[in-house]
């Protein structure tokens, strides 16, 4: 996905809304083989993360039939994982390396395959090697998930 992609599907989306101005996130050296946005997987998504003037992370993504759960929606687990690396590229945004201490997901609507999914994420708070982040996934500019969660600073 470029980024003139990305801003096309968030103005198409919002209706201007939102702060198009995104510079990409740099890929952090230690995901290369990350199943979400790590571009030496073989088998995963390869998400670019870009972030904007209002310190938010978006990525654009998309569950075809082999990411479903019932027929024709995907499955929860792999929304989690969408929000999930979105939080995490919010926090890698800052310099820092860390792991989801705790995720709580509110799945609001069904999501179906081969959808244009957005995924927006930004830190809430921050205190020593702790961080609170949220994140919203959105079909259509239909919020259809949301995820709080703390992340721990890693030293790895």
């Amino acid at each position: 996905m470029s980024k003139l992609e990305l801003q096309t599907l968030l103005r198409n989306t919002f209706k201007n809304k939102v702060d198009l101005n995104l510079v990409a996130i740099a890929k952090e050296p230690s995901h290369q083989q990350c199943m979400m946005c790590g571009m030496q997987a073989p088998l995963g998504l390869k998400l670019n993360f870009y972030s904007n003037n209002d310190n938010q992370i978006w990525t654009k993504a998309k569950g075809t039939c082999h990411q479903q759960g019932y027929q024709g929606i995907l499955h929860g687990g792999y929304l989690a994982a969408l929000l999930d690396a979105g939080m995490c590229n919010a926090i890698f945004h800052r310099g820092v390396q860390a792991v989801t201490g705790d995720i709580q997901i509110r799945y609001l609507n069904e999501v179906p395959i081969n959808k244009d999914i957005l995924i927006q994420s930004q830190i809430t708070s921050s205190y020593s090697v702790l961080y609170k982040v949220e994140a919203s996934l959105y079909v259509d500019g239909v919020k259809m998930a949301t995820a709080k969660a703390r992340f721990m600073q890693s030293n790895k």
